[in-house]
């Protein structure tokens, strides 16, 4: 809920996690493991502040 109230709902599908995959499987091509770590943390911890369990 929103601090003005007002409840959103949000959907995740199956095509927005497998972009989240490709982009942690970009991040670890160029940029390390250490920092596609970091990507999917931070990332696990947006999709649990929306609501979703992983």
């Amino acid at each position: 809920m929103r601090e003005d109230g007002q409840e959103l709902e949000v959907v995740m599908t199956w095509e927005a996690i497998y972009d989240v995959t490709d982009i942690a499987e970009y991040i670890e091509m160029w940029f390390g493991i250490n920092r596609a770590d970091q990507f999917q943390e931070q990332m696990y911890h947006a999709i649990q502040e929306l609501g979703y369990s992983a």
